[in-house]
């Protein structure tokens, strides 16, 4: 079973999310993300189940999106899953970042980090269930 990573980020950071995503599968990950427009309650619904059955969530933070409710929503609940959650930081200050934000990896940290992933990913899938 692949390991699923859970991508949160704004409409406005696609691009970011969509570069992230072609990484994460470059390295067998499976990613789930939200990127359509579709009504309110469907996507809550899609979240809401896409956080269940991911193992792990990456929330871009940006400019953009450093204080987006949906975004910070979307931690809070993976938070409440227990699922492990790193928020990717992109051409954002130290200062920007929101205070509950403790452990993040910087974009240029990124090809170091989905390594790390992705061994840890493998290491999951070796575990007798």
């Amino acid at each position: 079973m692949a390991y699923k990573v859970f991508i949160s980020s704004t409409q406005r950071d696609i691009d970011v999310a969509r570069d992230l995503a072609r990484r994460l599968e470059d390295a067998g990950i499976k990613v789930f993300a939200v990127e359509t427009s579709v009504p309110e309650e469907s996507a809550t619904a899609s979240i809401t189940r896409s956080l269940r059955d991911a193992d792990e969530v990456i929330a871009i933070l940006t400019d953009n999106s450093v204080n987006s409710q949906k975004v910070i929503y979307e931690m809070g609940a993976a938070s409440g899953l227990h699922k492990r959650v790193t928020p990717l930081v992109v051409n954002v200050e130290e200062s920007e970042i929101p205070p509950f934000v403790k452990n993040y990896v910087r974009f240029a940290e990124l090809p170091a980090y989905i390594s790390e992933l992705s061994k840890r990913a493998t290491e999951l899938k070796a575990q007798p269930v």
